[in-house]
C-alpha cells in the first residue's frame, strides 16, 4: 500500500489466486519437512485407454522451507507433456490482466467500503489497514470481497508463505521454461464471480469473521494446520476443513461445489488426449462428497494415488 503501483500488484496476485484460508482450525502446525520419499503427495492419477491424467491437490502459498518438494511431484511432472491449472498463467500473469477487470474490484454505483458495511466491519478494517501502515481512503472504491482476500490472508506466522512460492508458481515456471504448453479449467472472470456475486452481507461477515481478532488468530491456526495436512498428505484433514466452508453454504456452492462439477467434463476431455496432462487445483478442490476425486469416481473412473503406487 506504499504505492499506486505496489497496491495494485499486491491486489492482482492476491485477486487472483484464491487463498484457501477460511475456515476455523485448531492446533498448532510445525514446519516438519518431511523426507524425499513418495508417500506424502497429494497426487492422483486416472489412466484411460489413450493417456494417463495427473492430478495434483496444491498450496497456493508456501514457504521455502518447503522446497525442494518430493519425488513424486516431480516424476507426475517430467512423465506428462502437458500442465493444466485453474487459470492458465499465460492470462493470470499478463501484464493487463488486473487493468482488464478492475471494473469488477471496485464499486460502479457511488457506494463506497464505508456505505457498504457494517460500522464493526469497517471499524475492524480501518483498524488492520492502519497496522499495515496504510490509509483508508486508499481503499475506500473496493468491494468488500476485494479487502477479505488481500487483509485476511496477512498473519503473523514467523514463516514467509508467498504467491511465488505456491505450488502453481512452481510448475508454471518449469513449464515455461521447458517450453510444455499451459492451459486452464477457467478463466479469470469465472473465478473472480465466485467472489463478485456473493451478497455484500455474507462479504462483510467474511470480512469481519477473518478480521476479528479471535477470528484472526484461528485462521492462522487453521491456515498453517491445512499446510500441514497437505504436506503430510492427509487428505482426511482437508476433508475437515472443506466441511468447515460450509458455515456460509453460498460461498461453500461457488467456492468449491460448483467449480468442480464444472471441470470434470473438461477433465474427462482431457483423458482423450494422446499426450499425459498434469492437472494442478487447490488440495480442497479434491476432498469430501463434492470433491473431484468423489465426482470422477461416481462417473466411473479408477483413481489411484501416485504416492501409494510408485513409480
Amino acid at each position: 500500500m506504499d504505492s499506486t503501483h505496489h497496491q495494485q500488484r499486491k491486489l492482482r496476485l492476491s485477486c487472483l489466486l484464491l487463498l484457501i484460508l477460511l475456515v476455523m482450525g485448531s492446533g498448532t502446525a510445525q514446519g516438519q519437512v518431511v523426507g524425499d520419499g513418495y508417500n506424502n503427495s497429494l497426487i492422483y492419477k486416472i489412466q484411460s485407454d489413450r493417456n494417463t491424467v495427473y492430478i495434483l491437490g496444491s498450496i497456493h502459498v508456501l514457504a521455502e522451507e518447503y522446497y525442494p518438494l518430493t519425488r513424486s511431484f516431480s516424476y507426475a511432472y517430467y512423465n506428462s507433456q502437458k500442465v493444466i491449472f485453474e487459470i492458465d498463467p499465460e492470462i493470470l500473469f499478463s501484464p493487463d490482466s488486473f487493468s482488464k477487470h478492475e471494473k469488477q474490484y471496485t464499486f460502479q454505483n457511488g457506494n463506497t467500503l464505508k456505505t457498504a458495511l457494517s460500522p464493526k466491519t469497517y471499524s475492524l478494517v480501518k483498524l488492520k489497514v492502519e497496522a499495515l501502515g496504510g490509509d483508508i481512503q486508499k481503499v475506500e472504491k473496493y468491494k468488500p470481497w476485494v479487502l477479505y482476500l488481500t487483509l485476511s490472508g496477512k498473519f503473523d506466522s514467523s514463516k514467509d508463505f508467498r504467491p511465488e512460492l505456491g505450488i502453481e508458481n512452481h510448475f508454471y515456471r518449469m513449464a515455461k521454461d521447458a517450453g510444455k504448453p499451459t492451459g486452464g479449467l477457467e478463466t479469470i472472470q469465472d473465478q473472480l464471480n465466485v467472489f463478485d456475486t456473493l451478497p455484500l452481507n455474507i462479504q462483510d461477515a467474511l470480512l469481519q469473521e477473518s478480521l476479528a481478532i479471535t477470528g484472526s488468530k484461528e485462521r492462522e491456526q487453521a491456515f498453517l494446520h491445512m499446510v500441514k495436512d497437505w504436506h503430510q498428505g492427509n487428505l482426511d484433514g482437508l476433508e475437515q476443513l472443506v466441511e468447515s466452508f460450509k458455515t456460509y453454504p453460498l460461498f461453500y456452492k461457488k467456492l468449491l461445489v460448483q467449480r468442480n462439477q464444472n471441470w470434470i467434463p473438461q477433465i474427462e476431455s482431457l483423458l482423450k488426449e494422446k499426450a499425459n496432462v498434469l492437472i494442478i487445483v487447490g488440495a480442497a478442490h479434491l476432498a469430501g462428497k463434492d470433491g473431484l476425486l468423489a465426482l470422477l469416481t461416481e462417473k466411473g473412473h479408477h483413481i489411484e494415488r501416485v504416492s501409494y503406487a510408485m513409480p
